[in-house]
């Protein structure tokens, strides 16, 4: 096997909040460019990967946009705004009739499909690659409450549903108890895996910056989440690994993941490992106010997008993080970082020889993020971009005016956490430098397909006029603003898990 892939929901393939479209993801690129052949069926072995029809399981939220600029056009008046509710419920009801009563609520093309080269599952943690497993996804389906229809509802226990539709395809009852490190070894034991690409970690961050609000760990040494049970740590609603809780987490991974590449049938393989990218460079935390002094410039506050018009939200209540938040959740990145570069070399020194190499994605998007660097980010980007990709493309959020040019953003989809396709593309890029330099047979990132992966963008092909009208409207995000604090209490200090959804 030339390729198998274990991750979260950049590796899955989430963009604009639609699960998911692994067929474009980084790992997917790369399995193209060293010419291994992808498909989702058992007709295609190479490199399989899950597909999510009907919006996926979350909310999609290119397809809402899309569908409001049909019907309104550039510009929504006074009550039509009304109609994103009723259009989100719409694309909802649609994913919820798929995947809780249609064609996918049962085996994956009716059972023919054992397994996936790919086993990301976005929302995983560090840990869920050894404790998710597809028995518990069908307990807490069953358990779910809400199924049915209803206004704003979409597919109950989106999480489990897709973890199962990941882990466990067939419904074969015989992986009920697979985890993503399980069909690591059963392939490792089988035909051999030559190269893994590992990516874990960023969901032990990043829920601070999706919900604007920081939950972290514990950080006692006898009692470190690695200890606690999958459903222990759910309940704990963590967005913030601190690094000593990281490290023990992450050690106990590579163990796990040594443990299996040592019985590899594949006697050369490779283990490329991402680190964790600073979270605050998202564009969903938008920073808000004059840059404060120093480098990396951060902002007084950091809010959703279209709250961050200016500070007026912020003095009304709105959900935020302050700097000194931003500089906390960076500092523990880079710890945890630093401990994932010591534990790649402490095997590598283990083994005699470099079979662990790092990807330093974080600096990576360091360097590519736009407002961090003064508007004048460093990142070479490929050559293709010189004369095929036009300006702007860049980390801010996604802009385009009612004439239908873009004016921002480009490499994160609507959502504001995840890579556009071309950001997918920029990844591989980042992956294949790595896989090249180590040796890897046919890994060159100018192999990369780079007109298909710009063909394949949507939001950069077709641009949505509509984002004008959402910058615009502060005042119905004021009022938006305002009936969530009466009705839930406010925003800070809330917890919670993307699992929850």
């Amino acid at each position: 096997m030339k390729l198998f892939t274990i991750g979260d929901s950049i590796s899955q393939g989430v963009m604009s909040l639609g699960v998911a479209r692994t067929h474009l993801a980084y790992a997917t690129w790369i399995a193209r460019s060293l010419g291994v052949d992808v498909g989702d069926a058992l007709s295609s072995p190479a490199y399989r990967v899950p597909d999510y029809p009907v919006h996926g399981l979350l909310l999609d939220l290119e397809v809402v946009l899309r569908r409001l600029y049909l019907a309104f056009g550039s510009r929504i008046d006074g009550l039509e705004w009304a109609a994103f509710a009723g259009e989100i419920s719409r694309v909802l009801d649609e994913s919820e009739d798929y995947y809780e009563r249609g064609e996918g609520a049962g085996p994956y093309r009716g059972g023919s499909v054992p397994w996936f080269h790919n086993v990301s599952v976005y929302g995983f943690d560090v840990a869920d690659a050894w404790l998710v497993t597809p028995a518990i996804c069908k307990q807490r389906i069953a358990a779910a409450p809400g199924a049915g229809d209803g206004f704003l509802q979409g597919p109950s226990a989106s999480f489990y549903r897709t973890a199962l539709r990941v882990l466990n395809p067939s419904r074969d009852a015989r992986f009920d108890g697979y985890t993503q490190l399980d069909w690591l070894s059963h392939h490792a034991r089988g035909e051999g895996v030559e190269n893994l690409l590992l990516w874990l970690g960023p969901n032990n961050a990043v829920g601070s910056a999706i919900l604007l609000s920081i939950a972290a760990t514990e950080d006692r040494p006898d009692r470190r989440p690695v200890s606690l049970s999958f459903d222990e740590r759910t309940r704990a609603q963590w967005n913030l690994w601190m690094p000593d809780d990281f490290v023990a987490e992450y050690d106990e991974l590579l163990d796990r993941i040594d443990a299996v590449m040592r019985r590899n049938e594949s006697p050369g393989w490779r283990v490329f490992v991402a680190n964790v990218p600073h979270v605050t460079i998202a564009p969903i935390a938008a920073g808000v106010g004059d840059p404060l002094p120093g480098v990396p410039r951060y902002f007084p506050y950091y809010t959703y997008p279209p709250l961050a018009q200016s500070p007026r939200l912020i003095e009304a209540g709105a959900p935020h993080l302050t700097a000194d938040d931003a500089r906390r959740i960076d500092t523990t990145v880079d710890a945890c970082n630093t401990h994932i570069a010591r534990l790649l070399e402490e095997r590598n020194t283990r083994h005699g020889e470099r079979r662990y190499h790092l990807v330093d994605i974080c600096a990576g998007l360091d360097r590519i993020a736009y407002k961090r660097n003064g508007g004048e980010p460093p990142y070479e980007l490929p050559a293709y971009f010189h004369d095929h990709v036009a300006p702007p493309m860049d980390t801010r959020y996604y802009h385009v005016d009612r004439a239908g040019r873009r004016k921002a953003g480009g490499i994160v989809s609507l959502d504001g956490v995840h890579p556009s396709v071309i950001g997918q593309g920029l990844l591989a890029h980042e992956f294949l430098k790595v896989m090249k330099e180590a040796g890897v047979q046919g890994a060159d990132p100018n192999h990369l397909p780079w007109p298909r992966i710009v063909a394949s963008d949507t939001l950069y092909q077709d641009p949505i006029p509509l984002m004008e009208e959402i910058y615009e409207h502060e005042a119905l995000a004021a009022a938006a603003l305002s009936a969530h604090r009466a009705i839930f209490g406010g925003f800070q200090g809330r917890r919670g898990s993307i699992k929850d959804f």
